[in-house]
């Protein structure tokens, strides 16, 4: 029994390939076009321009920053700033 065995576990660990999400072309496709994965489902093509899809209303919104913080400074929000006064 295990003459049968061992050679078909060792035959089938040499012939399993590694699986990998996105191929080579189809992540250039998506770094071209300024899509992503959930965007693409969305209907962003991968097939125009970043111009064209940012158009279209497809655009990558910024990536927060290492302290997950990405918000724009206004004077309101600066530290020290005094907060509006509501009556």
């Amino acid at each position: 029994m295990y003459k049968i065995i061992l050679p078909a576990l060792a035959v089938l660990l040499l012939v399993q390939s590694p699986a990998h999400a996105i191929n080579d072309k189809y992540r250039k496709q998506l770094e071209k076009s300024g899509c992503t994965q959930v965007s693409e489902s969305q209907g962003c093509d991968i097939h125009k321009s970043k111009a064209e899809n940012a158009k279209a209303g497809f655009s990558n919104p910024p990536a927060p920053d290492a302290t997950g913080n990405n918000q724009e400074k206004t004077p309101d929000s600066q530290q020290g700033a005094t907060p509006p006064v509501t009556k």
